[in-house]
């Protein structure tokens, strides 16, 4: 069923997915909130996290070598512990993350709307949304591989004034002195916000059926991209807490940094590129998300509408449905809650798919566990299943409605699997 789809992603493709599923708007309103929280412990706190989440990673990488098929956590818990789990998983990370596509588009709204007023509301507003949402759609029907160069070179304009700005930060910062560790009790209220700043690899496993030998390019692009944003977010903080401004409120941090160090035109530069980071996240997120329902459909698990191929090779009709239903959601006003329980979705998908890992190794002829897998699942695991323990009733009843309303798809696709001709 896969080899219907082109494989027009490589190594790199996967990578510009990894890195903008990481780098989103997080990271530019995290550091004065760190560095409240732990001073100039705060660097290493990042720099923890990333090697915290790298014991993710790595399950996810160890994943990745076991199939070229797509669906990413779906298909590694559908395929360890059958059709159903494997469909709750993929339906519910779709769901969140098709209502977290219009939140962040929101999001974008607000940061252009500061360099250009007349998108900030009315008329202009939904245009602006319908513009992005509609030209996102649109490029993903035609080709994952032009969404590949359109990601390449938002990648290129969102990271070089990132790493300008830290590596001048890091020129300019005072002496840092003796790091001050903080008490537990701090490091445990501000970690889970500094956790979220690294979900969002897991979006480049789910095209594997467009990805050219996914086995091995998957797992060197999860690793490389971790790595690398994990060594910016460290040189970011480590600039911004040892700056001037650090400890003084700003609600934009790294703006007030780059103004700091570059005047009017060093903040309109970040402003900017907060706008191309926001966007690459949002390219990035159709991308992956947006291939869920057509690894579902291929299955039998969604009606065979979602897996209708165009003639570009791609999964046209679901890319559409993405790109509608996040233009729709994007006209609500309070996305918080749907933005946490995007979140919950994800945590629960790496969850259930580490513990698909040992049974699927078996499947492919492997030992179930290897070195790495003994040291990185345990971490792993206690690292997924706390994060899941800082959300409340609601994130989970709402996670628990996205679940209901997918069963009722999942039985009638079940019931008429060849309703809809693919």
């Amino acid at each position: 069923m896969q080899g219907k789809y082109k494989r027009d992603m490589g190594t790199l493709g996967v990578l510009f997915i990894v890195v903008n599923g990481l780098i989103g708007a997080g990271i530019f309103g995290l550091p004065e909130a760190l560095h409240a929280a732990v001073g100039n412990f705060a660097p290493w706190l990042l720099l923890i996290g990333g090697a915290l989440v790298m014991a993710i990673v790595i399950c996810f990488a160890e994943l990745t070598k076991l199939t070229d098929r797509s669906g990413g956590p779906q298909r590694y818990v559908g395929d360890a512990f059958g059709d159903y789990p494997g469909f709750v998983v993929g339906w519910t990370f779709f769901a969140a993350r098709l209502i977290s596509q219009g939140a962040n588009v929101l999001v974008l709204v607000a940061y252009a709307a500061a360099l250009w007023p007349v998108v900030g509301d009315g008329g202009g507003k939904v245009a602006l949304i319908v513009a992005v949402l509609g030209g996102l759609t649109f490029i993903n029907v035609i080709g994952i591989k032009r969404v590949v160069a359109v990601l390449g070179a938002m990648t290129v304009f969102k990271l070089l004034p990132l790493l300008v700005l830290m590596v001048v930060g890091i020129g300019a910062a005072a002496s840092p002195g003796p790091v001050a560790l903080p008490q537990f009790s701090a490091v445990e209220g501000i970690a889970l916000a500094a956790l979220y700043a690294f979900v969002g690899f897991e979006n480049a496993t789910i095209p594997a059926g467009e990805t050219k030998d996914p086995r091995r390019a998957m797992p060197r692009a999860l690793l490389l991209g971790l790595a690398v944003v994990t060594l910016i977010y460290f040189g970011l903080q480590w600039a911004y807490s040892h700056s001037a401004i650090a400890g003084t409120g700003p609600e934009a941090p790294l703006t007030a940094l780059a103004g700091e160090l570059g005047g009017d035109i060093g903040a309109l530069l970040i402003a900017a590129t907060i706008v191309m980071s926001v966007l690459a996240n949002l390219t990035a997120g159709h991308t992956s998300a947006s291939r869920m329902p057509p690894a579902l459909a291929d299955d039998g698990l969604l009606p065979a509408w979602f897996g209708k191929v165009s003639r570009w090779g791609t999964p046209a009709n679901s890319i559409v449905f993405f790109g509608l239903g996040a233009i729709l959601f994007s006209l609500w006003d309070d996305f918080l809650v749907l933005a946490a329980v995007s979140t919950l979705a994800r945590l629960m998908a790496y969850i259930v798919s580490i513990m698909a890992l040992p049974r699927l190794r078996r499947d492919a002829g492997r030992p179930a566990f290897n070195p790495v897998i003994l040291i990185a699942a345990p971490i792993a695991l206690s690292l997924s299943i706390w994060a899941t323990t800082q959300t409340n009733s609601t994130h989970w009843l709402t996670l628990g409605g996205f679940a209901v309303v997918g069963t009722a798809l999942y039985f009638i696709a079940r019931r008429k699997p060849d309703a809809v001709p693919s």
